[in-house]
């Protein structure tokens, strides 16, 4: 996500940007920064989105300024070249169509014409667009006529016409920069408001603009690749008593919701009806009562809480119920008397975040904040000046906007300048070089230590007792799993062994060198917080349930304590050869796949089924691992971590550390319900076919559930809501529901949604700034350069390089873009010579060399490079419901492109595909650092050698398993593997 910025001018004219987020020690940006028009210009008032800001001048003109992103903001442009066959390909005739035109032939093209809007410069000169599939090495089509409805790719004699398609891609690169906005009519305009945040999706939000002349206007066009818009498109006038009023003098919008204000010169205040998403411009005003019936004089509105100024000086706030199916606000609800007053005077301009939190300029054009704020207290308690951090100090300010901050509570070090001084005095501190160096050195002297124990010739660890010494009994009070139901029990924790009391009996003991590792979960109906125990191989476990999250976190801590000490005594090197996991409720466990032997005291590697492996905390959806202990994660929100490079899965439950990771995720409710005979549909009771009344995460729950996995987790919403006010039917239970309007069928449901946040303060991830990302691949070995290479995958299709990563700067410095012509669905890190290799949504697959670039934002498209063969084995496995599951890995010259249950074998190098081959639940592949591909669906398959058999034609091959080692159920409960 972009960083959260306050914007403000000064009494100069000069706008001015203050970063704002929650914890300062996660950017390098605290100062305020100024940043004056070019052609010096002053600025009356501004308005920000997270992306761009948006400004008007004395003299009324818009100005727009893009902020610095990850990604390129680029469009492409294409023309058709037509030629027709007349002895030589040439020009076409006069009743054909042009030359140089669009796709349709209607319109004439000049490719000499090089103008664009301000800001954008184009980026290339017009060339072919090449696609083996479709077109020959030049990009020529060919067809009997131009509106013939088939074109073939290769020239025949009885082809008459050609044509190919011209490209050129135009780049935005004025960022950090005013630029002014196109204005075909050079109107003027005083005032600006900006909102629907939430209601446009990401990177969008809706522009108005105060007229001169007393319209209203909203920016057509705005989206993330074009962030200035096309034209302004006038909103019908504020009508009152059946009479239109030209009289408007300000405007505002919830940052949130679009809800447009409009304040008339008399103090009355109107809303606008009916905008959505799909019709921006509403449908009707509607008047809004004023406090005490008083003139008010600015307004500014979050998305719970609206604050306004009268004309005698008091500031007033009023709280706002909101139409959650709608998503806007219900402005009926509010009456002259609802307004509470929160000070008299003092206040000239107002700003509320899309939080609700309240920034404000006051009369001695300060800049203030309103403390205090919390969902139960909305009012707060007070207006106190902030710290001016900019230069010169104590300016005055005449203008401020918030619509882009999203915090719940206001730092602290807004309002105390030895706040900020001593968090960064802390975090300089840690990163300190001489620091580092003194940590180092300790961490070597414990590795020798611990190699000198573990050596062959040295004295071995043969059982955590000589590390522990006698240790007393442990008793532990819980629930076992017998089937389906739970049995109370009395767990003692010896040396050697849990024994497992029931009824005052001994039932089942456990030898503590048979666990393996533990994962932890959470069963809603009945609430019970689990702790599986993973014993032996085969993926057999225990399952243990607690009625609180504390008990199981003292039993989950003290197994790991034995887990940790098999694996010290039994291991040398912890980041050799290991396996990383996700959990299907996001729980993070590192597995050590070496292990010493007893026969030849040399470490061999393990079955991933039989490894011993420890939770490291967190909450991701997908994981890699690569040199030198570098592990990159992925949160459910598209947020994108690091593994601090001081964490050491044997050590750091002892070692404390402090990076914050959040997450908010949806939770979705879908309530069921069946027909029964003349009573119609009802709740019912039990399961069918695995389905009860109410199901959230595929598994049962109580009707609107309350409780959340772990401490970590808090509601964000006050209670369930429902998706859509519907009901979905259909003939079976477990069947595909859809809309009836007869309401025929033997079952429904609908759908509940609540958002809930994660947090964890104390964690060893540290966040990396980037826009939301689907996929991460990490380099198994160090660059030319001695960095470790790291490549992410945007969810909207764009590939980002990270820079200067390396053991000591485990989060790099810096991003650069791979363009591509193409949105890119899926993509594999080729280590052995940095190479990448990439599939589109359609199924073309690219390649091409991988470098790094500090100097410059981005990599050229151009160098991209189709796979010369017939792909089309794979393409016809592609369906529009599978075009998200596509999966590339591979290792050498060998590519493998997974499709839902289906693999498919590339040889690059001979230029052979195999036939499809199908597996049972095939869910994931990825490729370990010695170039095993490694399998996840039901089981964990380790795949190190194929049978490959060629056809006749040498162009295709069949391919089966040769040497095989398989984790028999271990891919049950695993949502994401990384080996290395």
């Amino acid at each position: 996500m972009p960083f959260e910025y306050i914007w403000t001018v000064s009494a100069n004219g000069v706008a001015c940007r203050i970063p704002s987020p929650s914890d300062p020690r996660c950017i390098s940006e605290i100062e305020w920064k100024e940043i004056p028009c070019s052609d010096g210009s002053a600025i009356c008032t501004i308005v920000a989105s997270p992306t761009s800001a948006f400004a008007i001048d004395r003299s009324g003109r818009v100005l727009i300024l893009v902020l610095p992103t990850h990604l390129a903001i680029r469009e492409r442009a294409e023309i058709y070249n037509n030629q027709r066959w007349i002895g030589i390909w040439r020009g076409t005739f006069f009743i054909d169509r042009p030359r140089f035109s669009d796709e349709s032939g209607r319109v004439s093209i000049d490719p000499s014409a090089n103008e664009i809007d301000p800001g954008w410069s184009w980026e290339d000169n017009w060339h072919p667009h090449l696609d083996p599939r479709k077109y020959d090495k030049e990009g020529w089509q060919y067809s009997l006529s131009f509106l013939a409805p088939k074109w073939d790719k290769q020239c025949r004699m009885y082809h008459l016409v050609r044509r190919r398609v011209l490209k050129r891609n135009v780049r935005y690169t004025s960022h950090d920069q005013w630029i002014e906005m196109s204005n075909e009519e050079t109107r003027m305009f005083t005032e600006l408001a900006i909102g629907g945040m939430d209601v446009m999706g990401e990177g969008g939000m809706i522009l108005f603009a105060l007229g001169s002349d007393g319209n209203i206007y909203r920016r057509d066009g705005i989206h993330p690749s074009c962030p200035s818009g096309r034209s302004w498109q006038l909103i019908s006038k504020v009508t009152f008593k059946d009479c239109e009023s030209d009289d408007v003098t300000l405007i505002s919008a919830s940052p949130s919701l679009a809800t447009l204000m409009a304040i008339t010169w008399d103090g009355k205040m109107f809303h606008r009806v009916g905008i959505t998403r799909q019709n921006q411009n509403g449908f009707s005003w509607k008047s809004i009562p004023t406090p005490k019936n008083k003139a008010v004089i600015s307004a500014s509105i979050g998305t719970r809480t609206m604050w306004c100024i009268t004309a005698d000086g008091c500031v007033w706030f009023v709280r706002l119920d909101i139409d959650e199916k709608l998503k806007e606000h219900k402005m009926e609800n509010i009456t002259s008397e609802s307004y509470q007053m929160t000070t008299q005077g003092g206040i000239s301009k107002i700003s509320v975040t899309r939080n609700d939190q309240v920034f404000c300029v006051s009369t001695r054009e300060k800049i203030e904040v309103r403390t205090g704020i919390e969902p139960r207290e909305p009012s707060g308690k007070r207006f106190e000046r902030i710290v001016d951090r900019g230069e010169p100090n104590d300016q005055k300010w005449i203008s401020i906007h918030t619509g882009s901050v999203l915090f719940d509570k206001i730092p602290d070090y807004f309002m105390s300048s030895s706040s900020l001084k001593s968090k960064m005095e802390v975090l300089q501190f840690k990163k300190a070089d001489w620091r580092l160096q003194i940590l180092e050195r300790l961490q070597e002297t414990s590795d020798r230590s611990w190699s000198l124990m573990n050596s062959v010739n040295g004295v071995g660890i043969d059982s955590p007792e000589e590390l522990e010494g006698p240790n007393t009994p442990r008793q532990i009070r819980c629930q076992l799993m017998q089937g389906e139901l739970f049995r109370s029990v009395n767990i003692t924790i010896l040396n050697n062994n849990l024994q497992i009391y029931g009824d005052n009996s001994l039932s089942k003991s456990i030898d503590t060198s048979s666990i393996k590792s533990v994962l932890p979960c959470f069963q809603r109906l009945p609430q019970k917080y689990l702790l599986y125990v993973f014993i032996g191989a085969n993926s057999d476990s225990e399952c243990f349930a607690f009625t609180d999250e504390k008990s199981r976190t003292t039993f989950q801590s003290i197994l790991e304590t034995i887990i940790r000490d098999y694996i010290c005594s039994s291991t040398r090197n912890s980041f050799g050869d290991c396996m990383w996991s996700i959990s299907s409720e996001g729980v993070v466990r590192w597995h050590c796949l070496a292990e010493m032997s007893k026969e030849s005291k040399f470490e061999k590697r393990v079955n991933p089924g039989e490894s011993r492996g420890l939770v490291v905390d967190g909450l991701f959806e997908s994981v890699d691992c690569g040199v030198k202990g570098s592990v990159w994660a992925i949160n459910q929100s598209g947020n994108l971590y690091s593994l601090s490079s001081n964490y050491n899965p044997l050590s750091s439950h002892s070692t404390t550390h402090d990076y914050k990771m959040t997450d908010q995720i949806t939770l979705k409710m879908f309530e069921y319900q069946k027909h029964a005979v003349f009573r119609g549909f009802i709740s019912f009771q039990g399961s069918q076919k695995g389905i009860s009344a109410w199901m959230c995460d595929n598994k049962p729950c109580p009707p609107s559930p309350s409780s959340l996995p772990s401490t970590n987790w808090s509601w964000i919403d006050s209670a369930w809501q429902l998706e859509e006010d519907t009901w979905k039917y259909s003939n079976n239970i477990d069947g595909v529901y859809s809309y009836n309007e007869k309401a025929q069928g033997k079952a429904r449901r609908r759908v509940w949604r609540r958002q809930a946040k994660f947090e964890l303060n104390k964690s060893p991830w540290c966040h990396v700034e980037s826009p939301p990302i689907q996929c991460v691949r990490v380099s198994k070995i160090e660059s030319c350069e001695g960095t470790i290479v790291v490549v992410v995958l945007t969810k909207d299709g764009h590939i980002l390089i990270r820079n200067g990563v390396d053991r000591e700067h485990f989060t790099g410095t810096n991003w650069t873009e791979i363009l591509t012509d193409s949105p890119i669905s899926s993509m594999h890190l080729q280590w052995e010579g940095m190479k990448l290799w990439c599939a589109t949504y359609d199924g073309t697959i690219l390649s091409r060399s991988l470098t790094n670039s500090k100097s410059s934002s981005f990599l050229s498209s151009s160098d991209w490079r189709h796979l010369d063969l017939d792909t089309s084995v794979i393409t016809d496995n592609i369906s529009p419901k599978a075009v998200n599951d596509i999966e590339l890995t591979g290792y050498s010259d060998i590519l493998y492109v997974r499709i839902k249950f289906i693999l498919f074998r590339i040889d690059t190098k001979n230029e052979t595909i195999s036939d499809a081959y199908p597996m049972d639940n095939l869910q994931q592949a990825v490729v370990s650092a010695r170039g095993s591909i490694c399998l996840r669906g039901t089981n964990i398959t380790v795949v190190r050698d194929w049978r490959v058999v060629p056809y006749t034609d040498r162009k295709a091959t069949i391919i089966a398993m040769r040497d095989v080692e398989r984790a028999t159920n271990m891919g049950c409960r695993v949502e994401s593997i990384a080996f290395y």
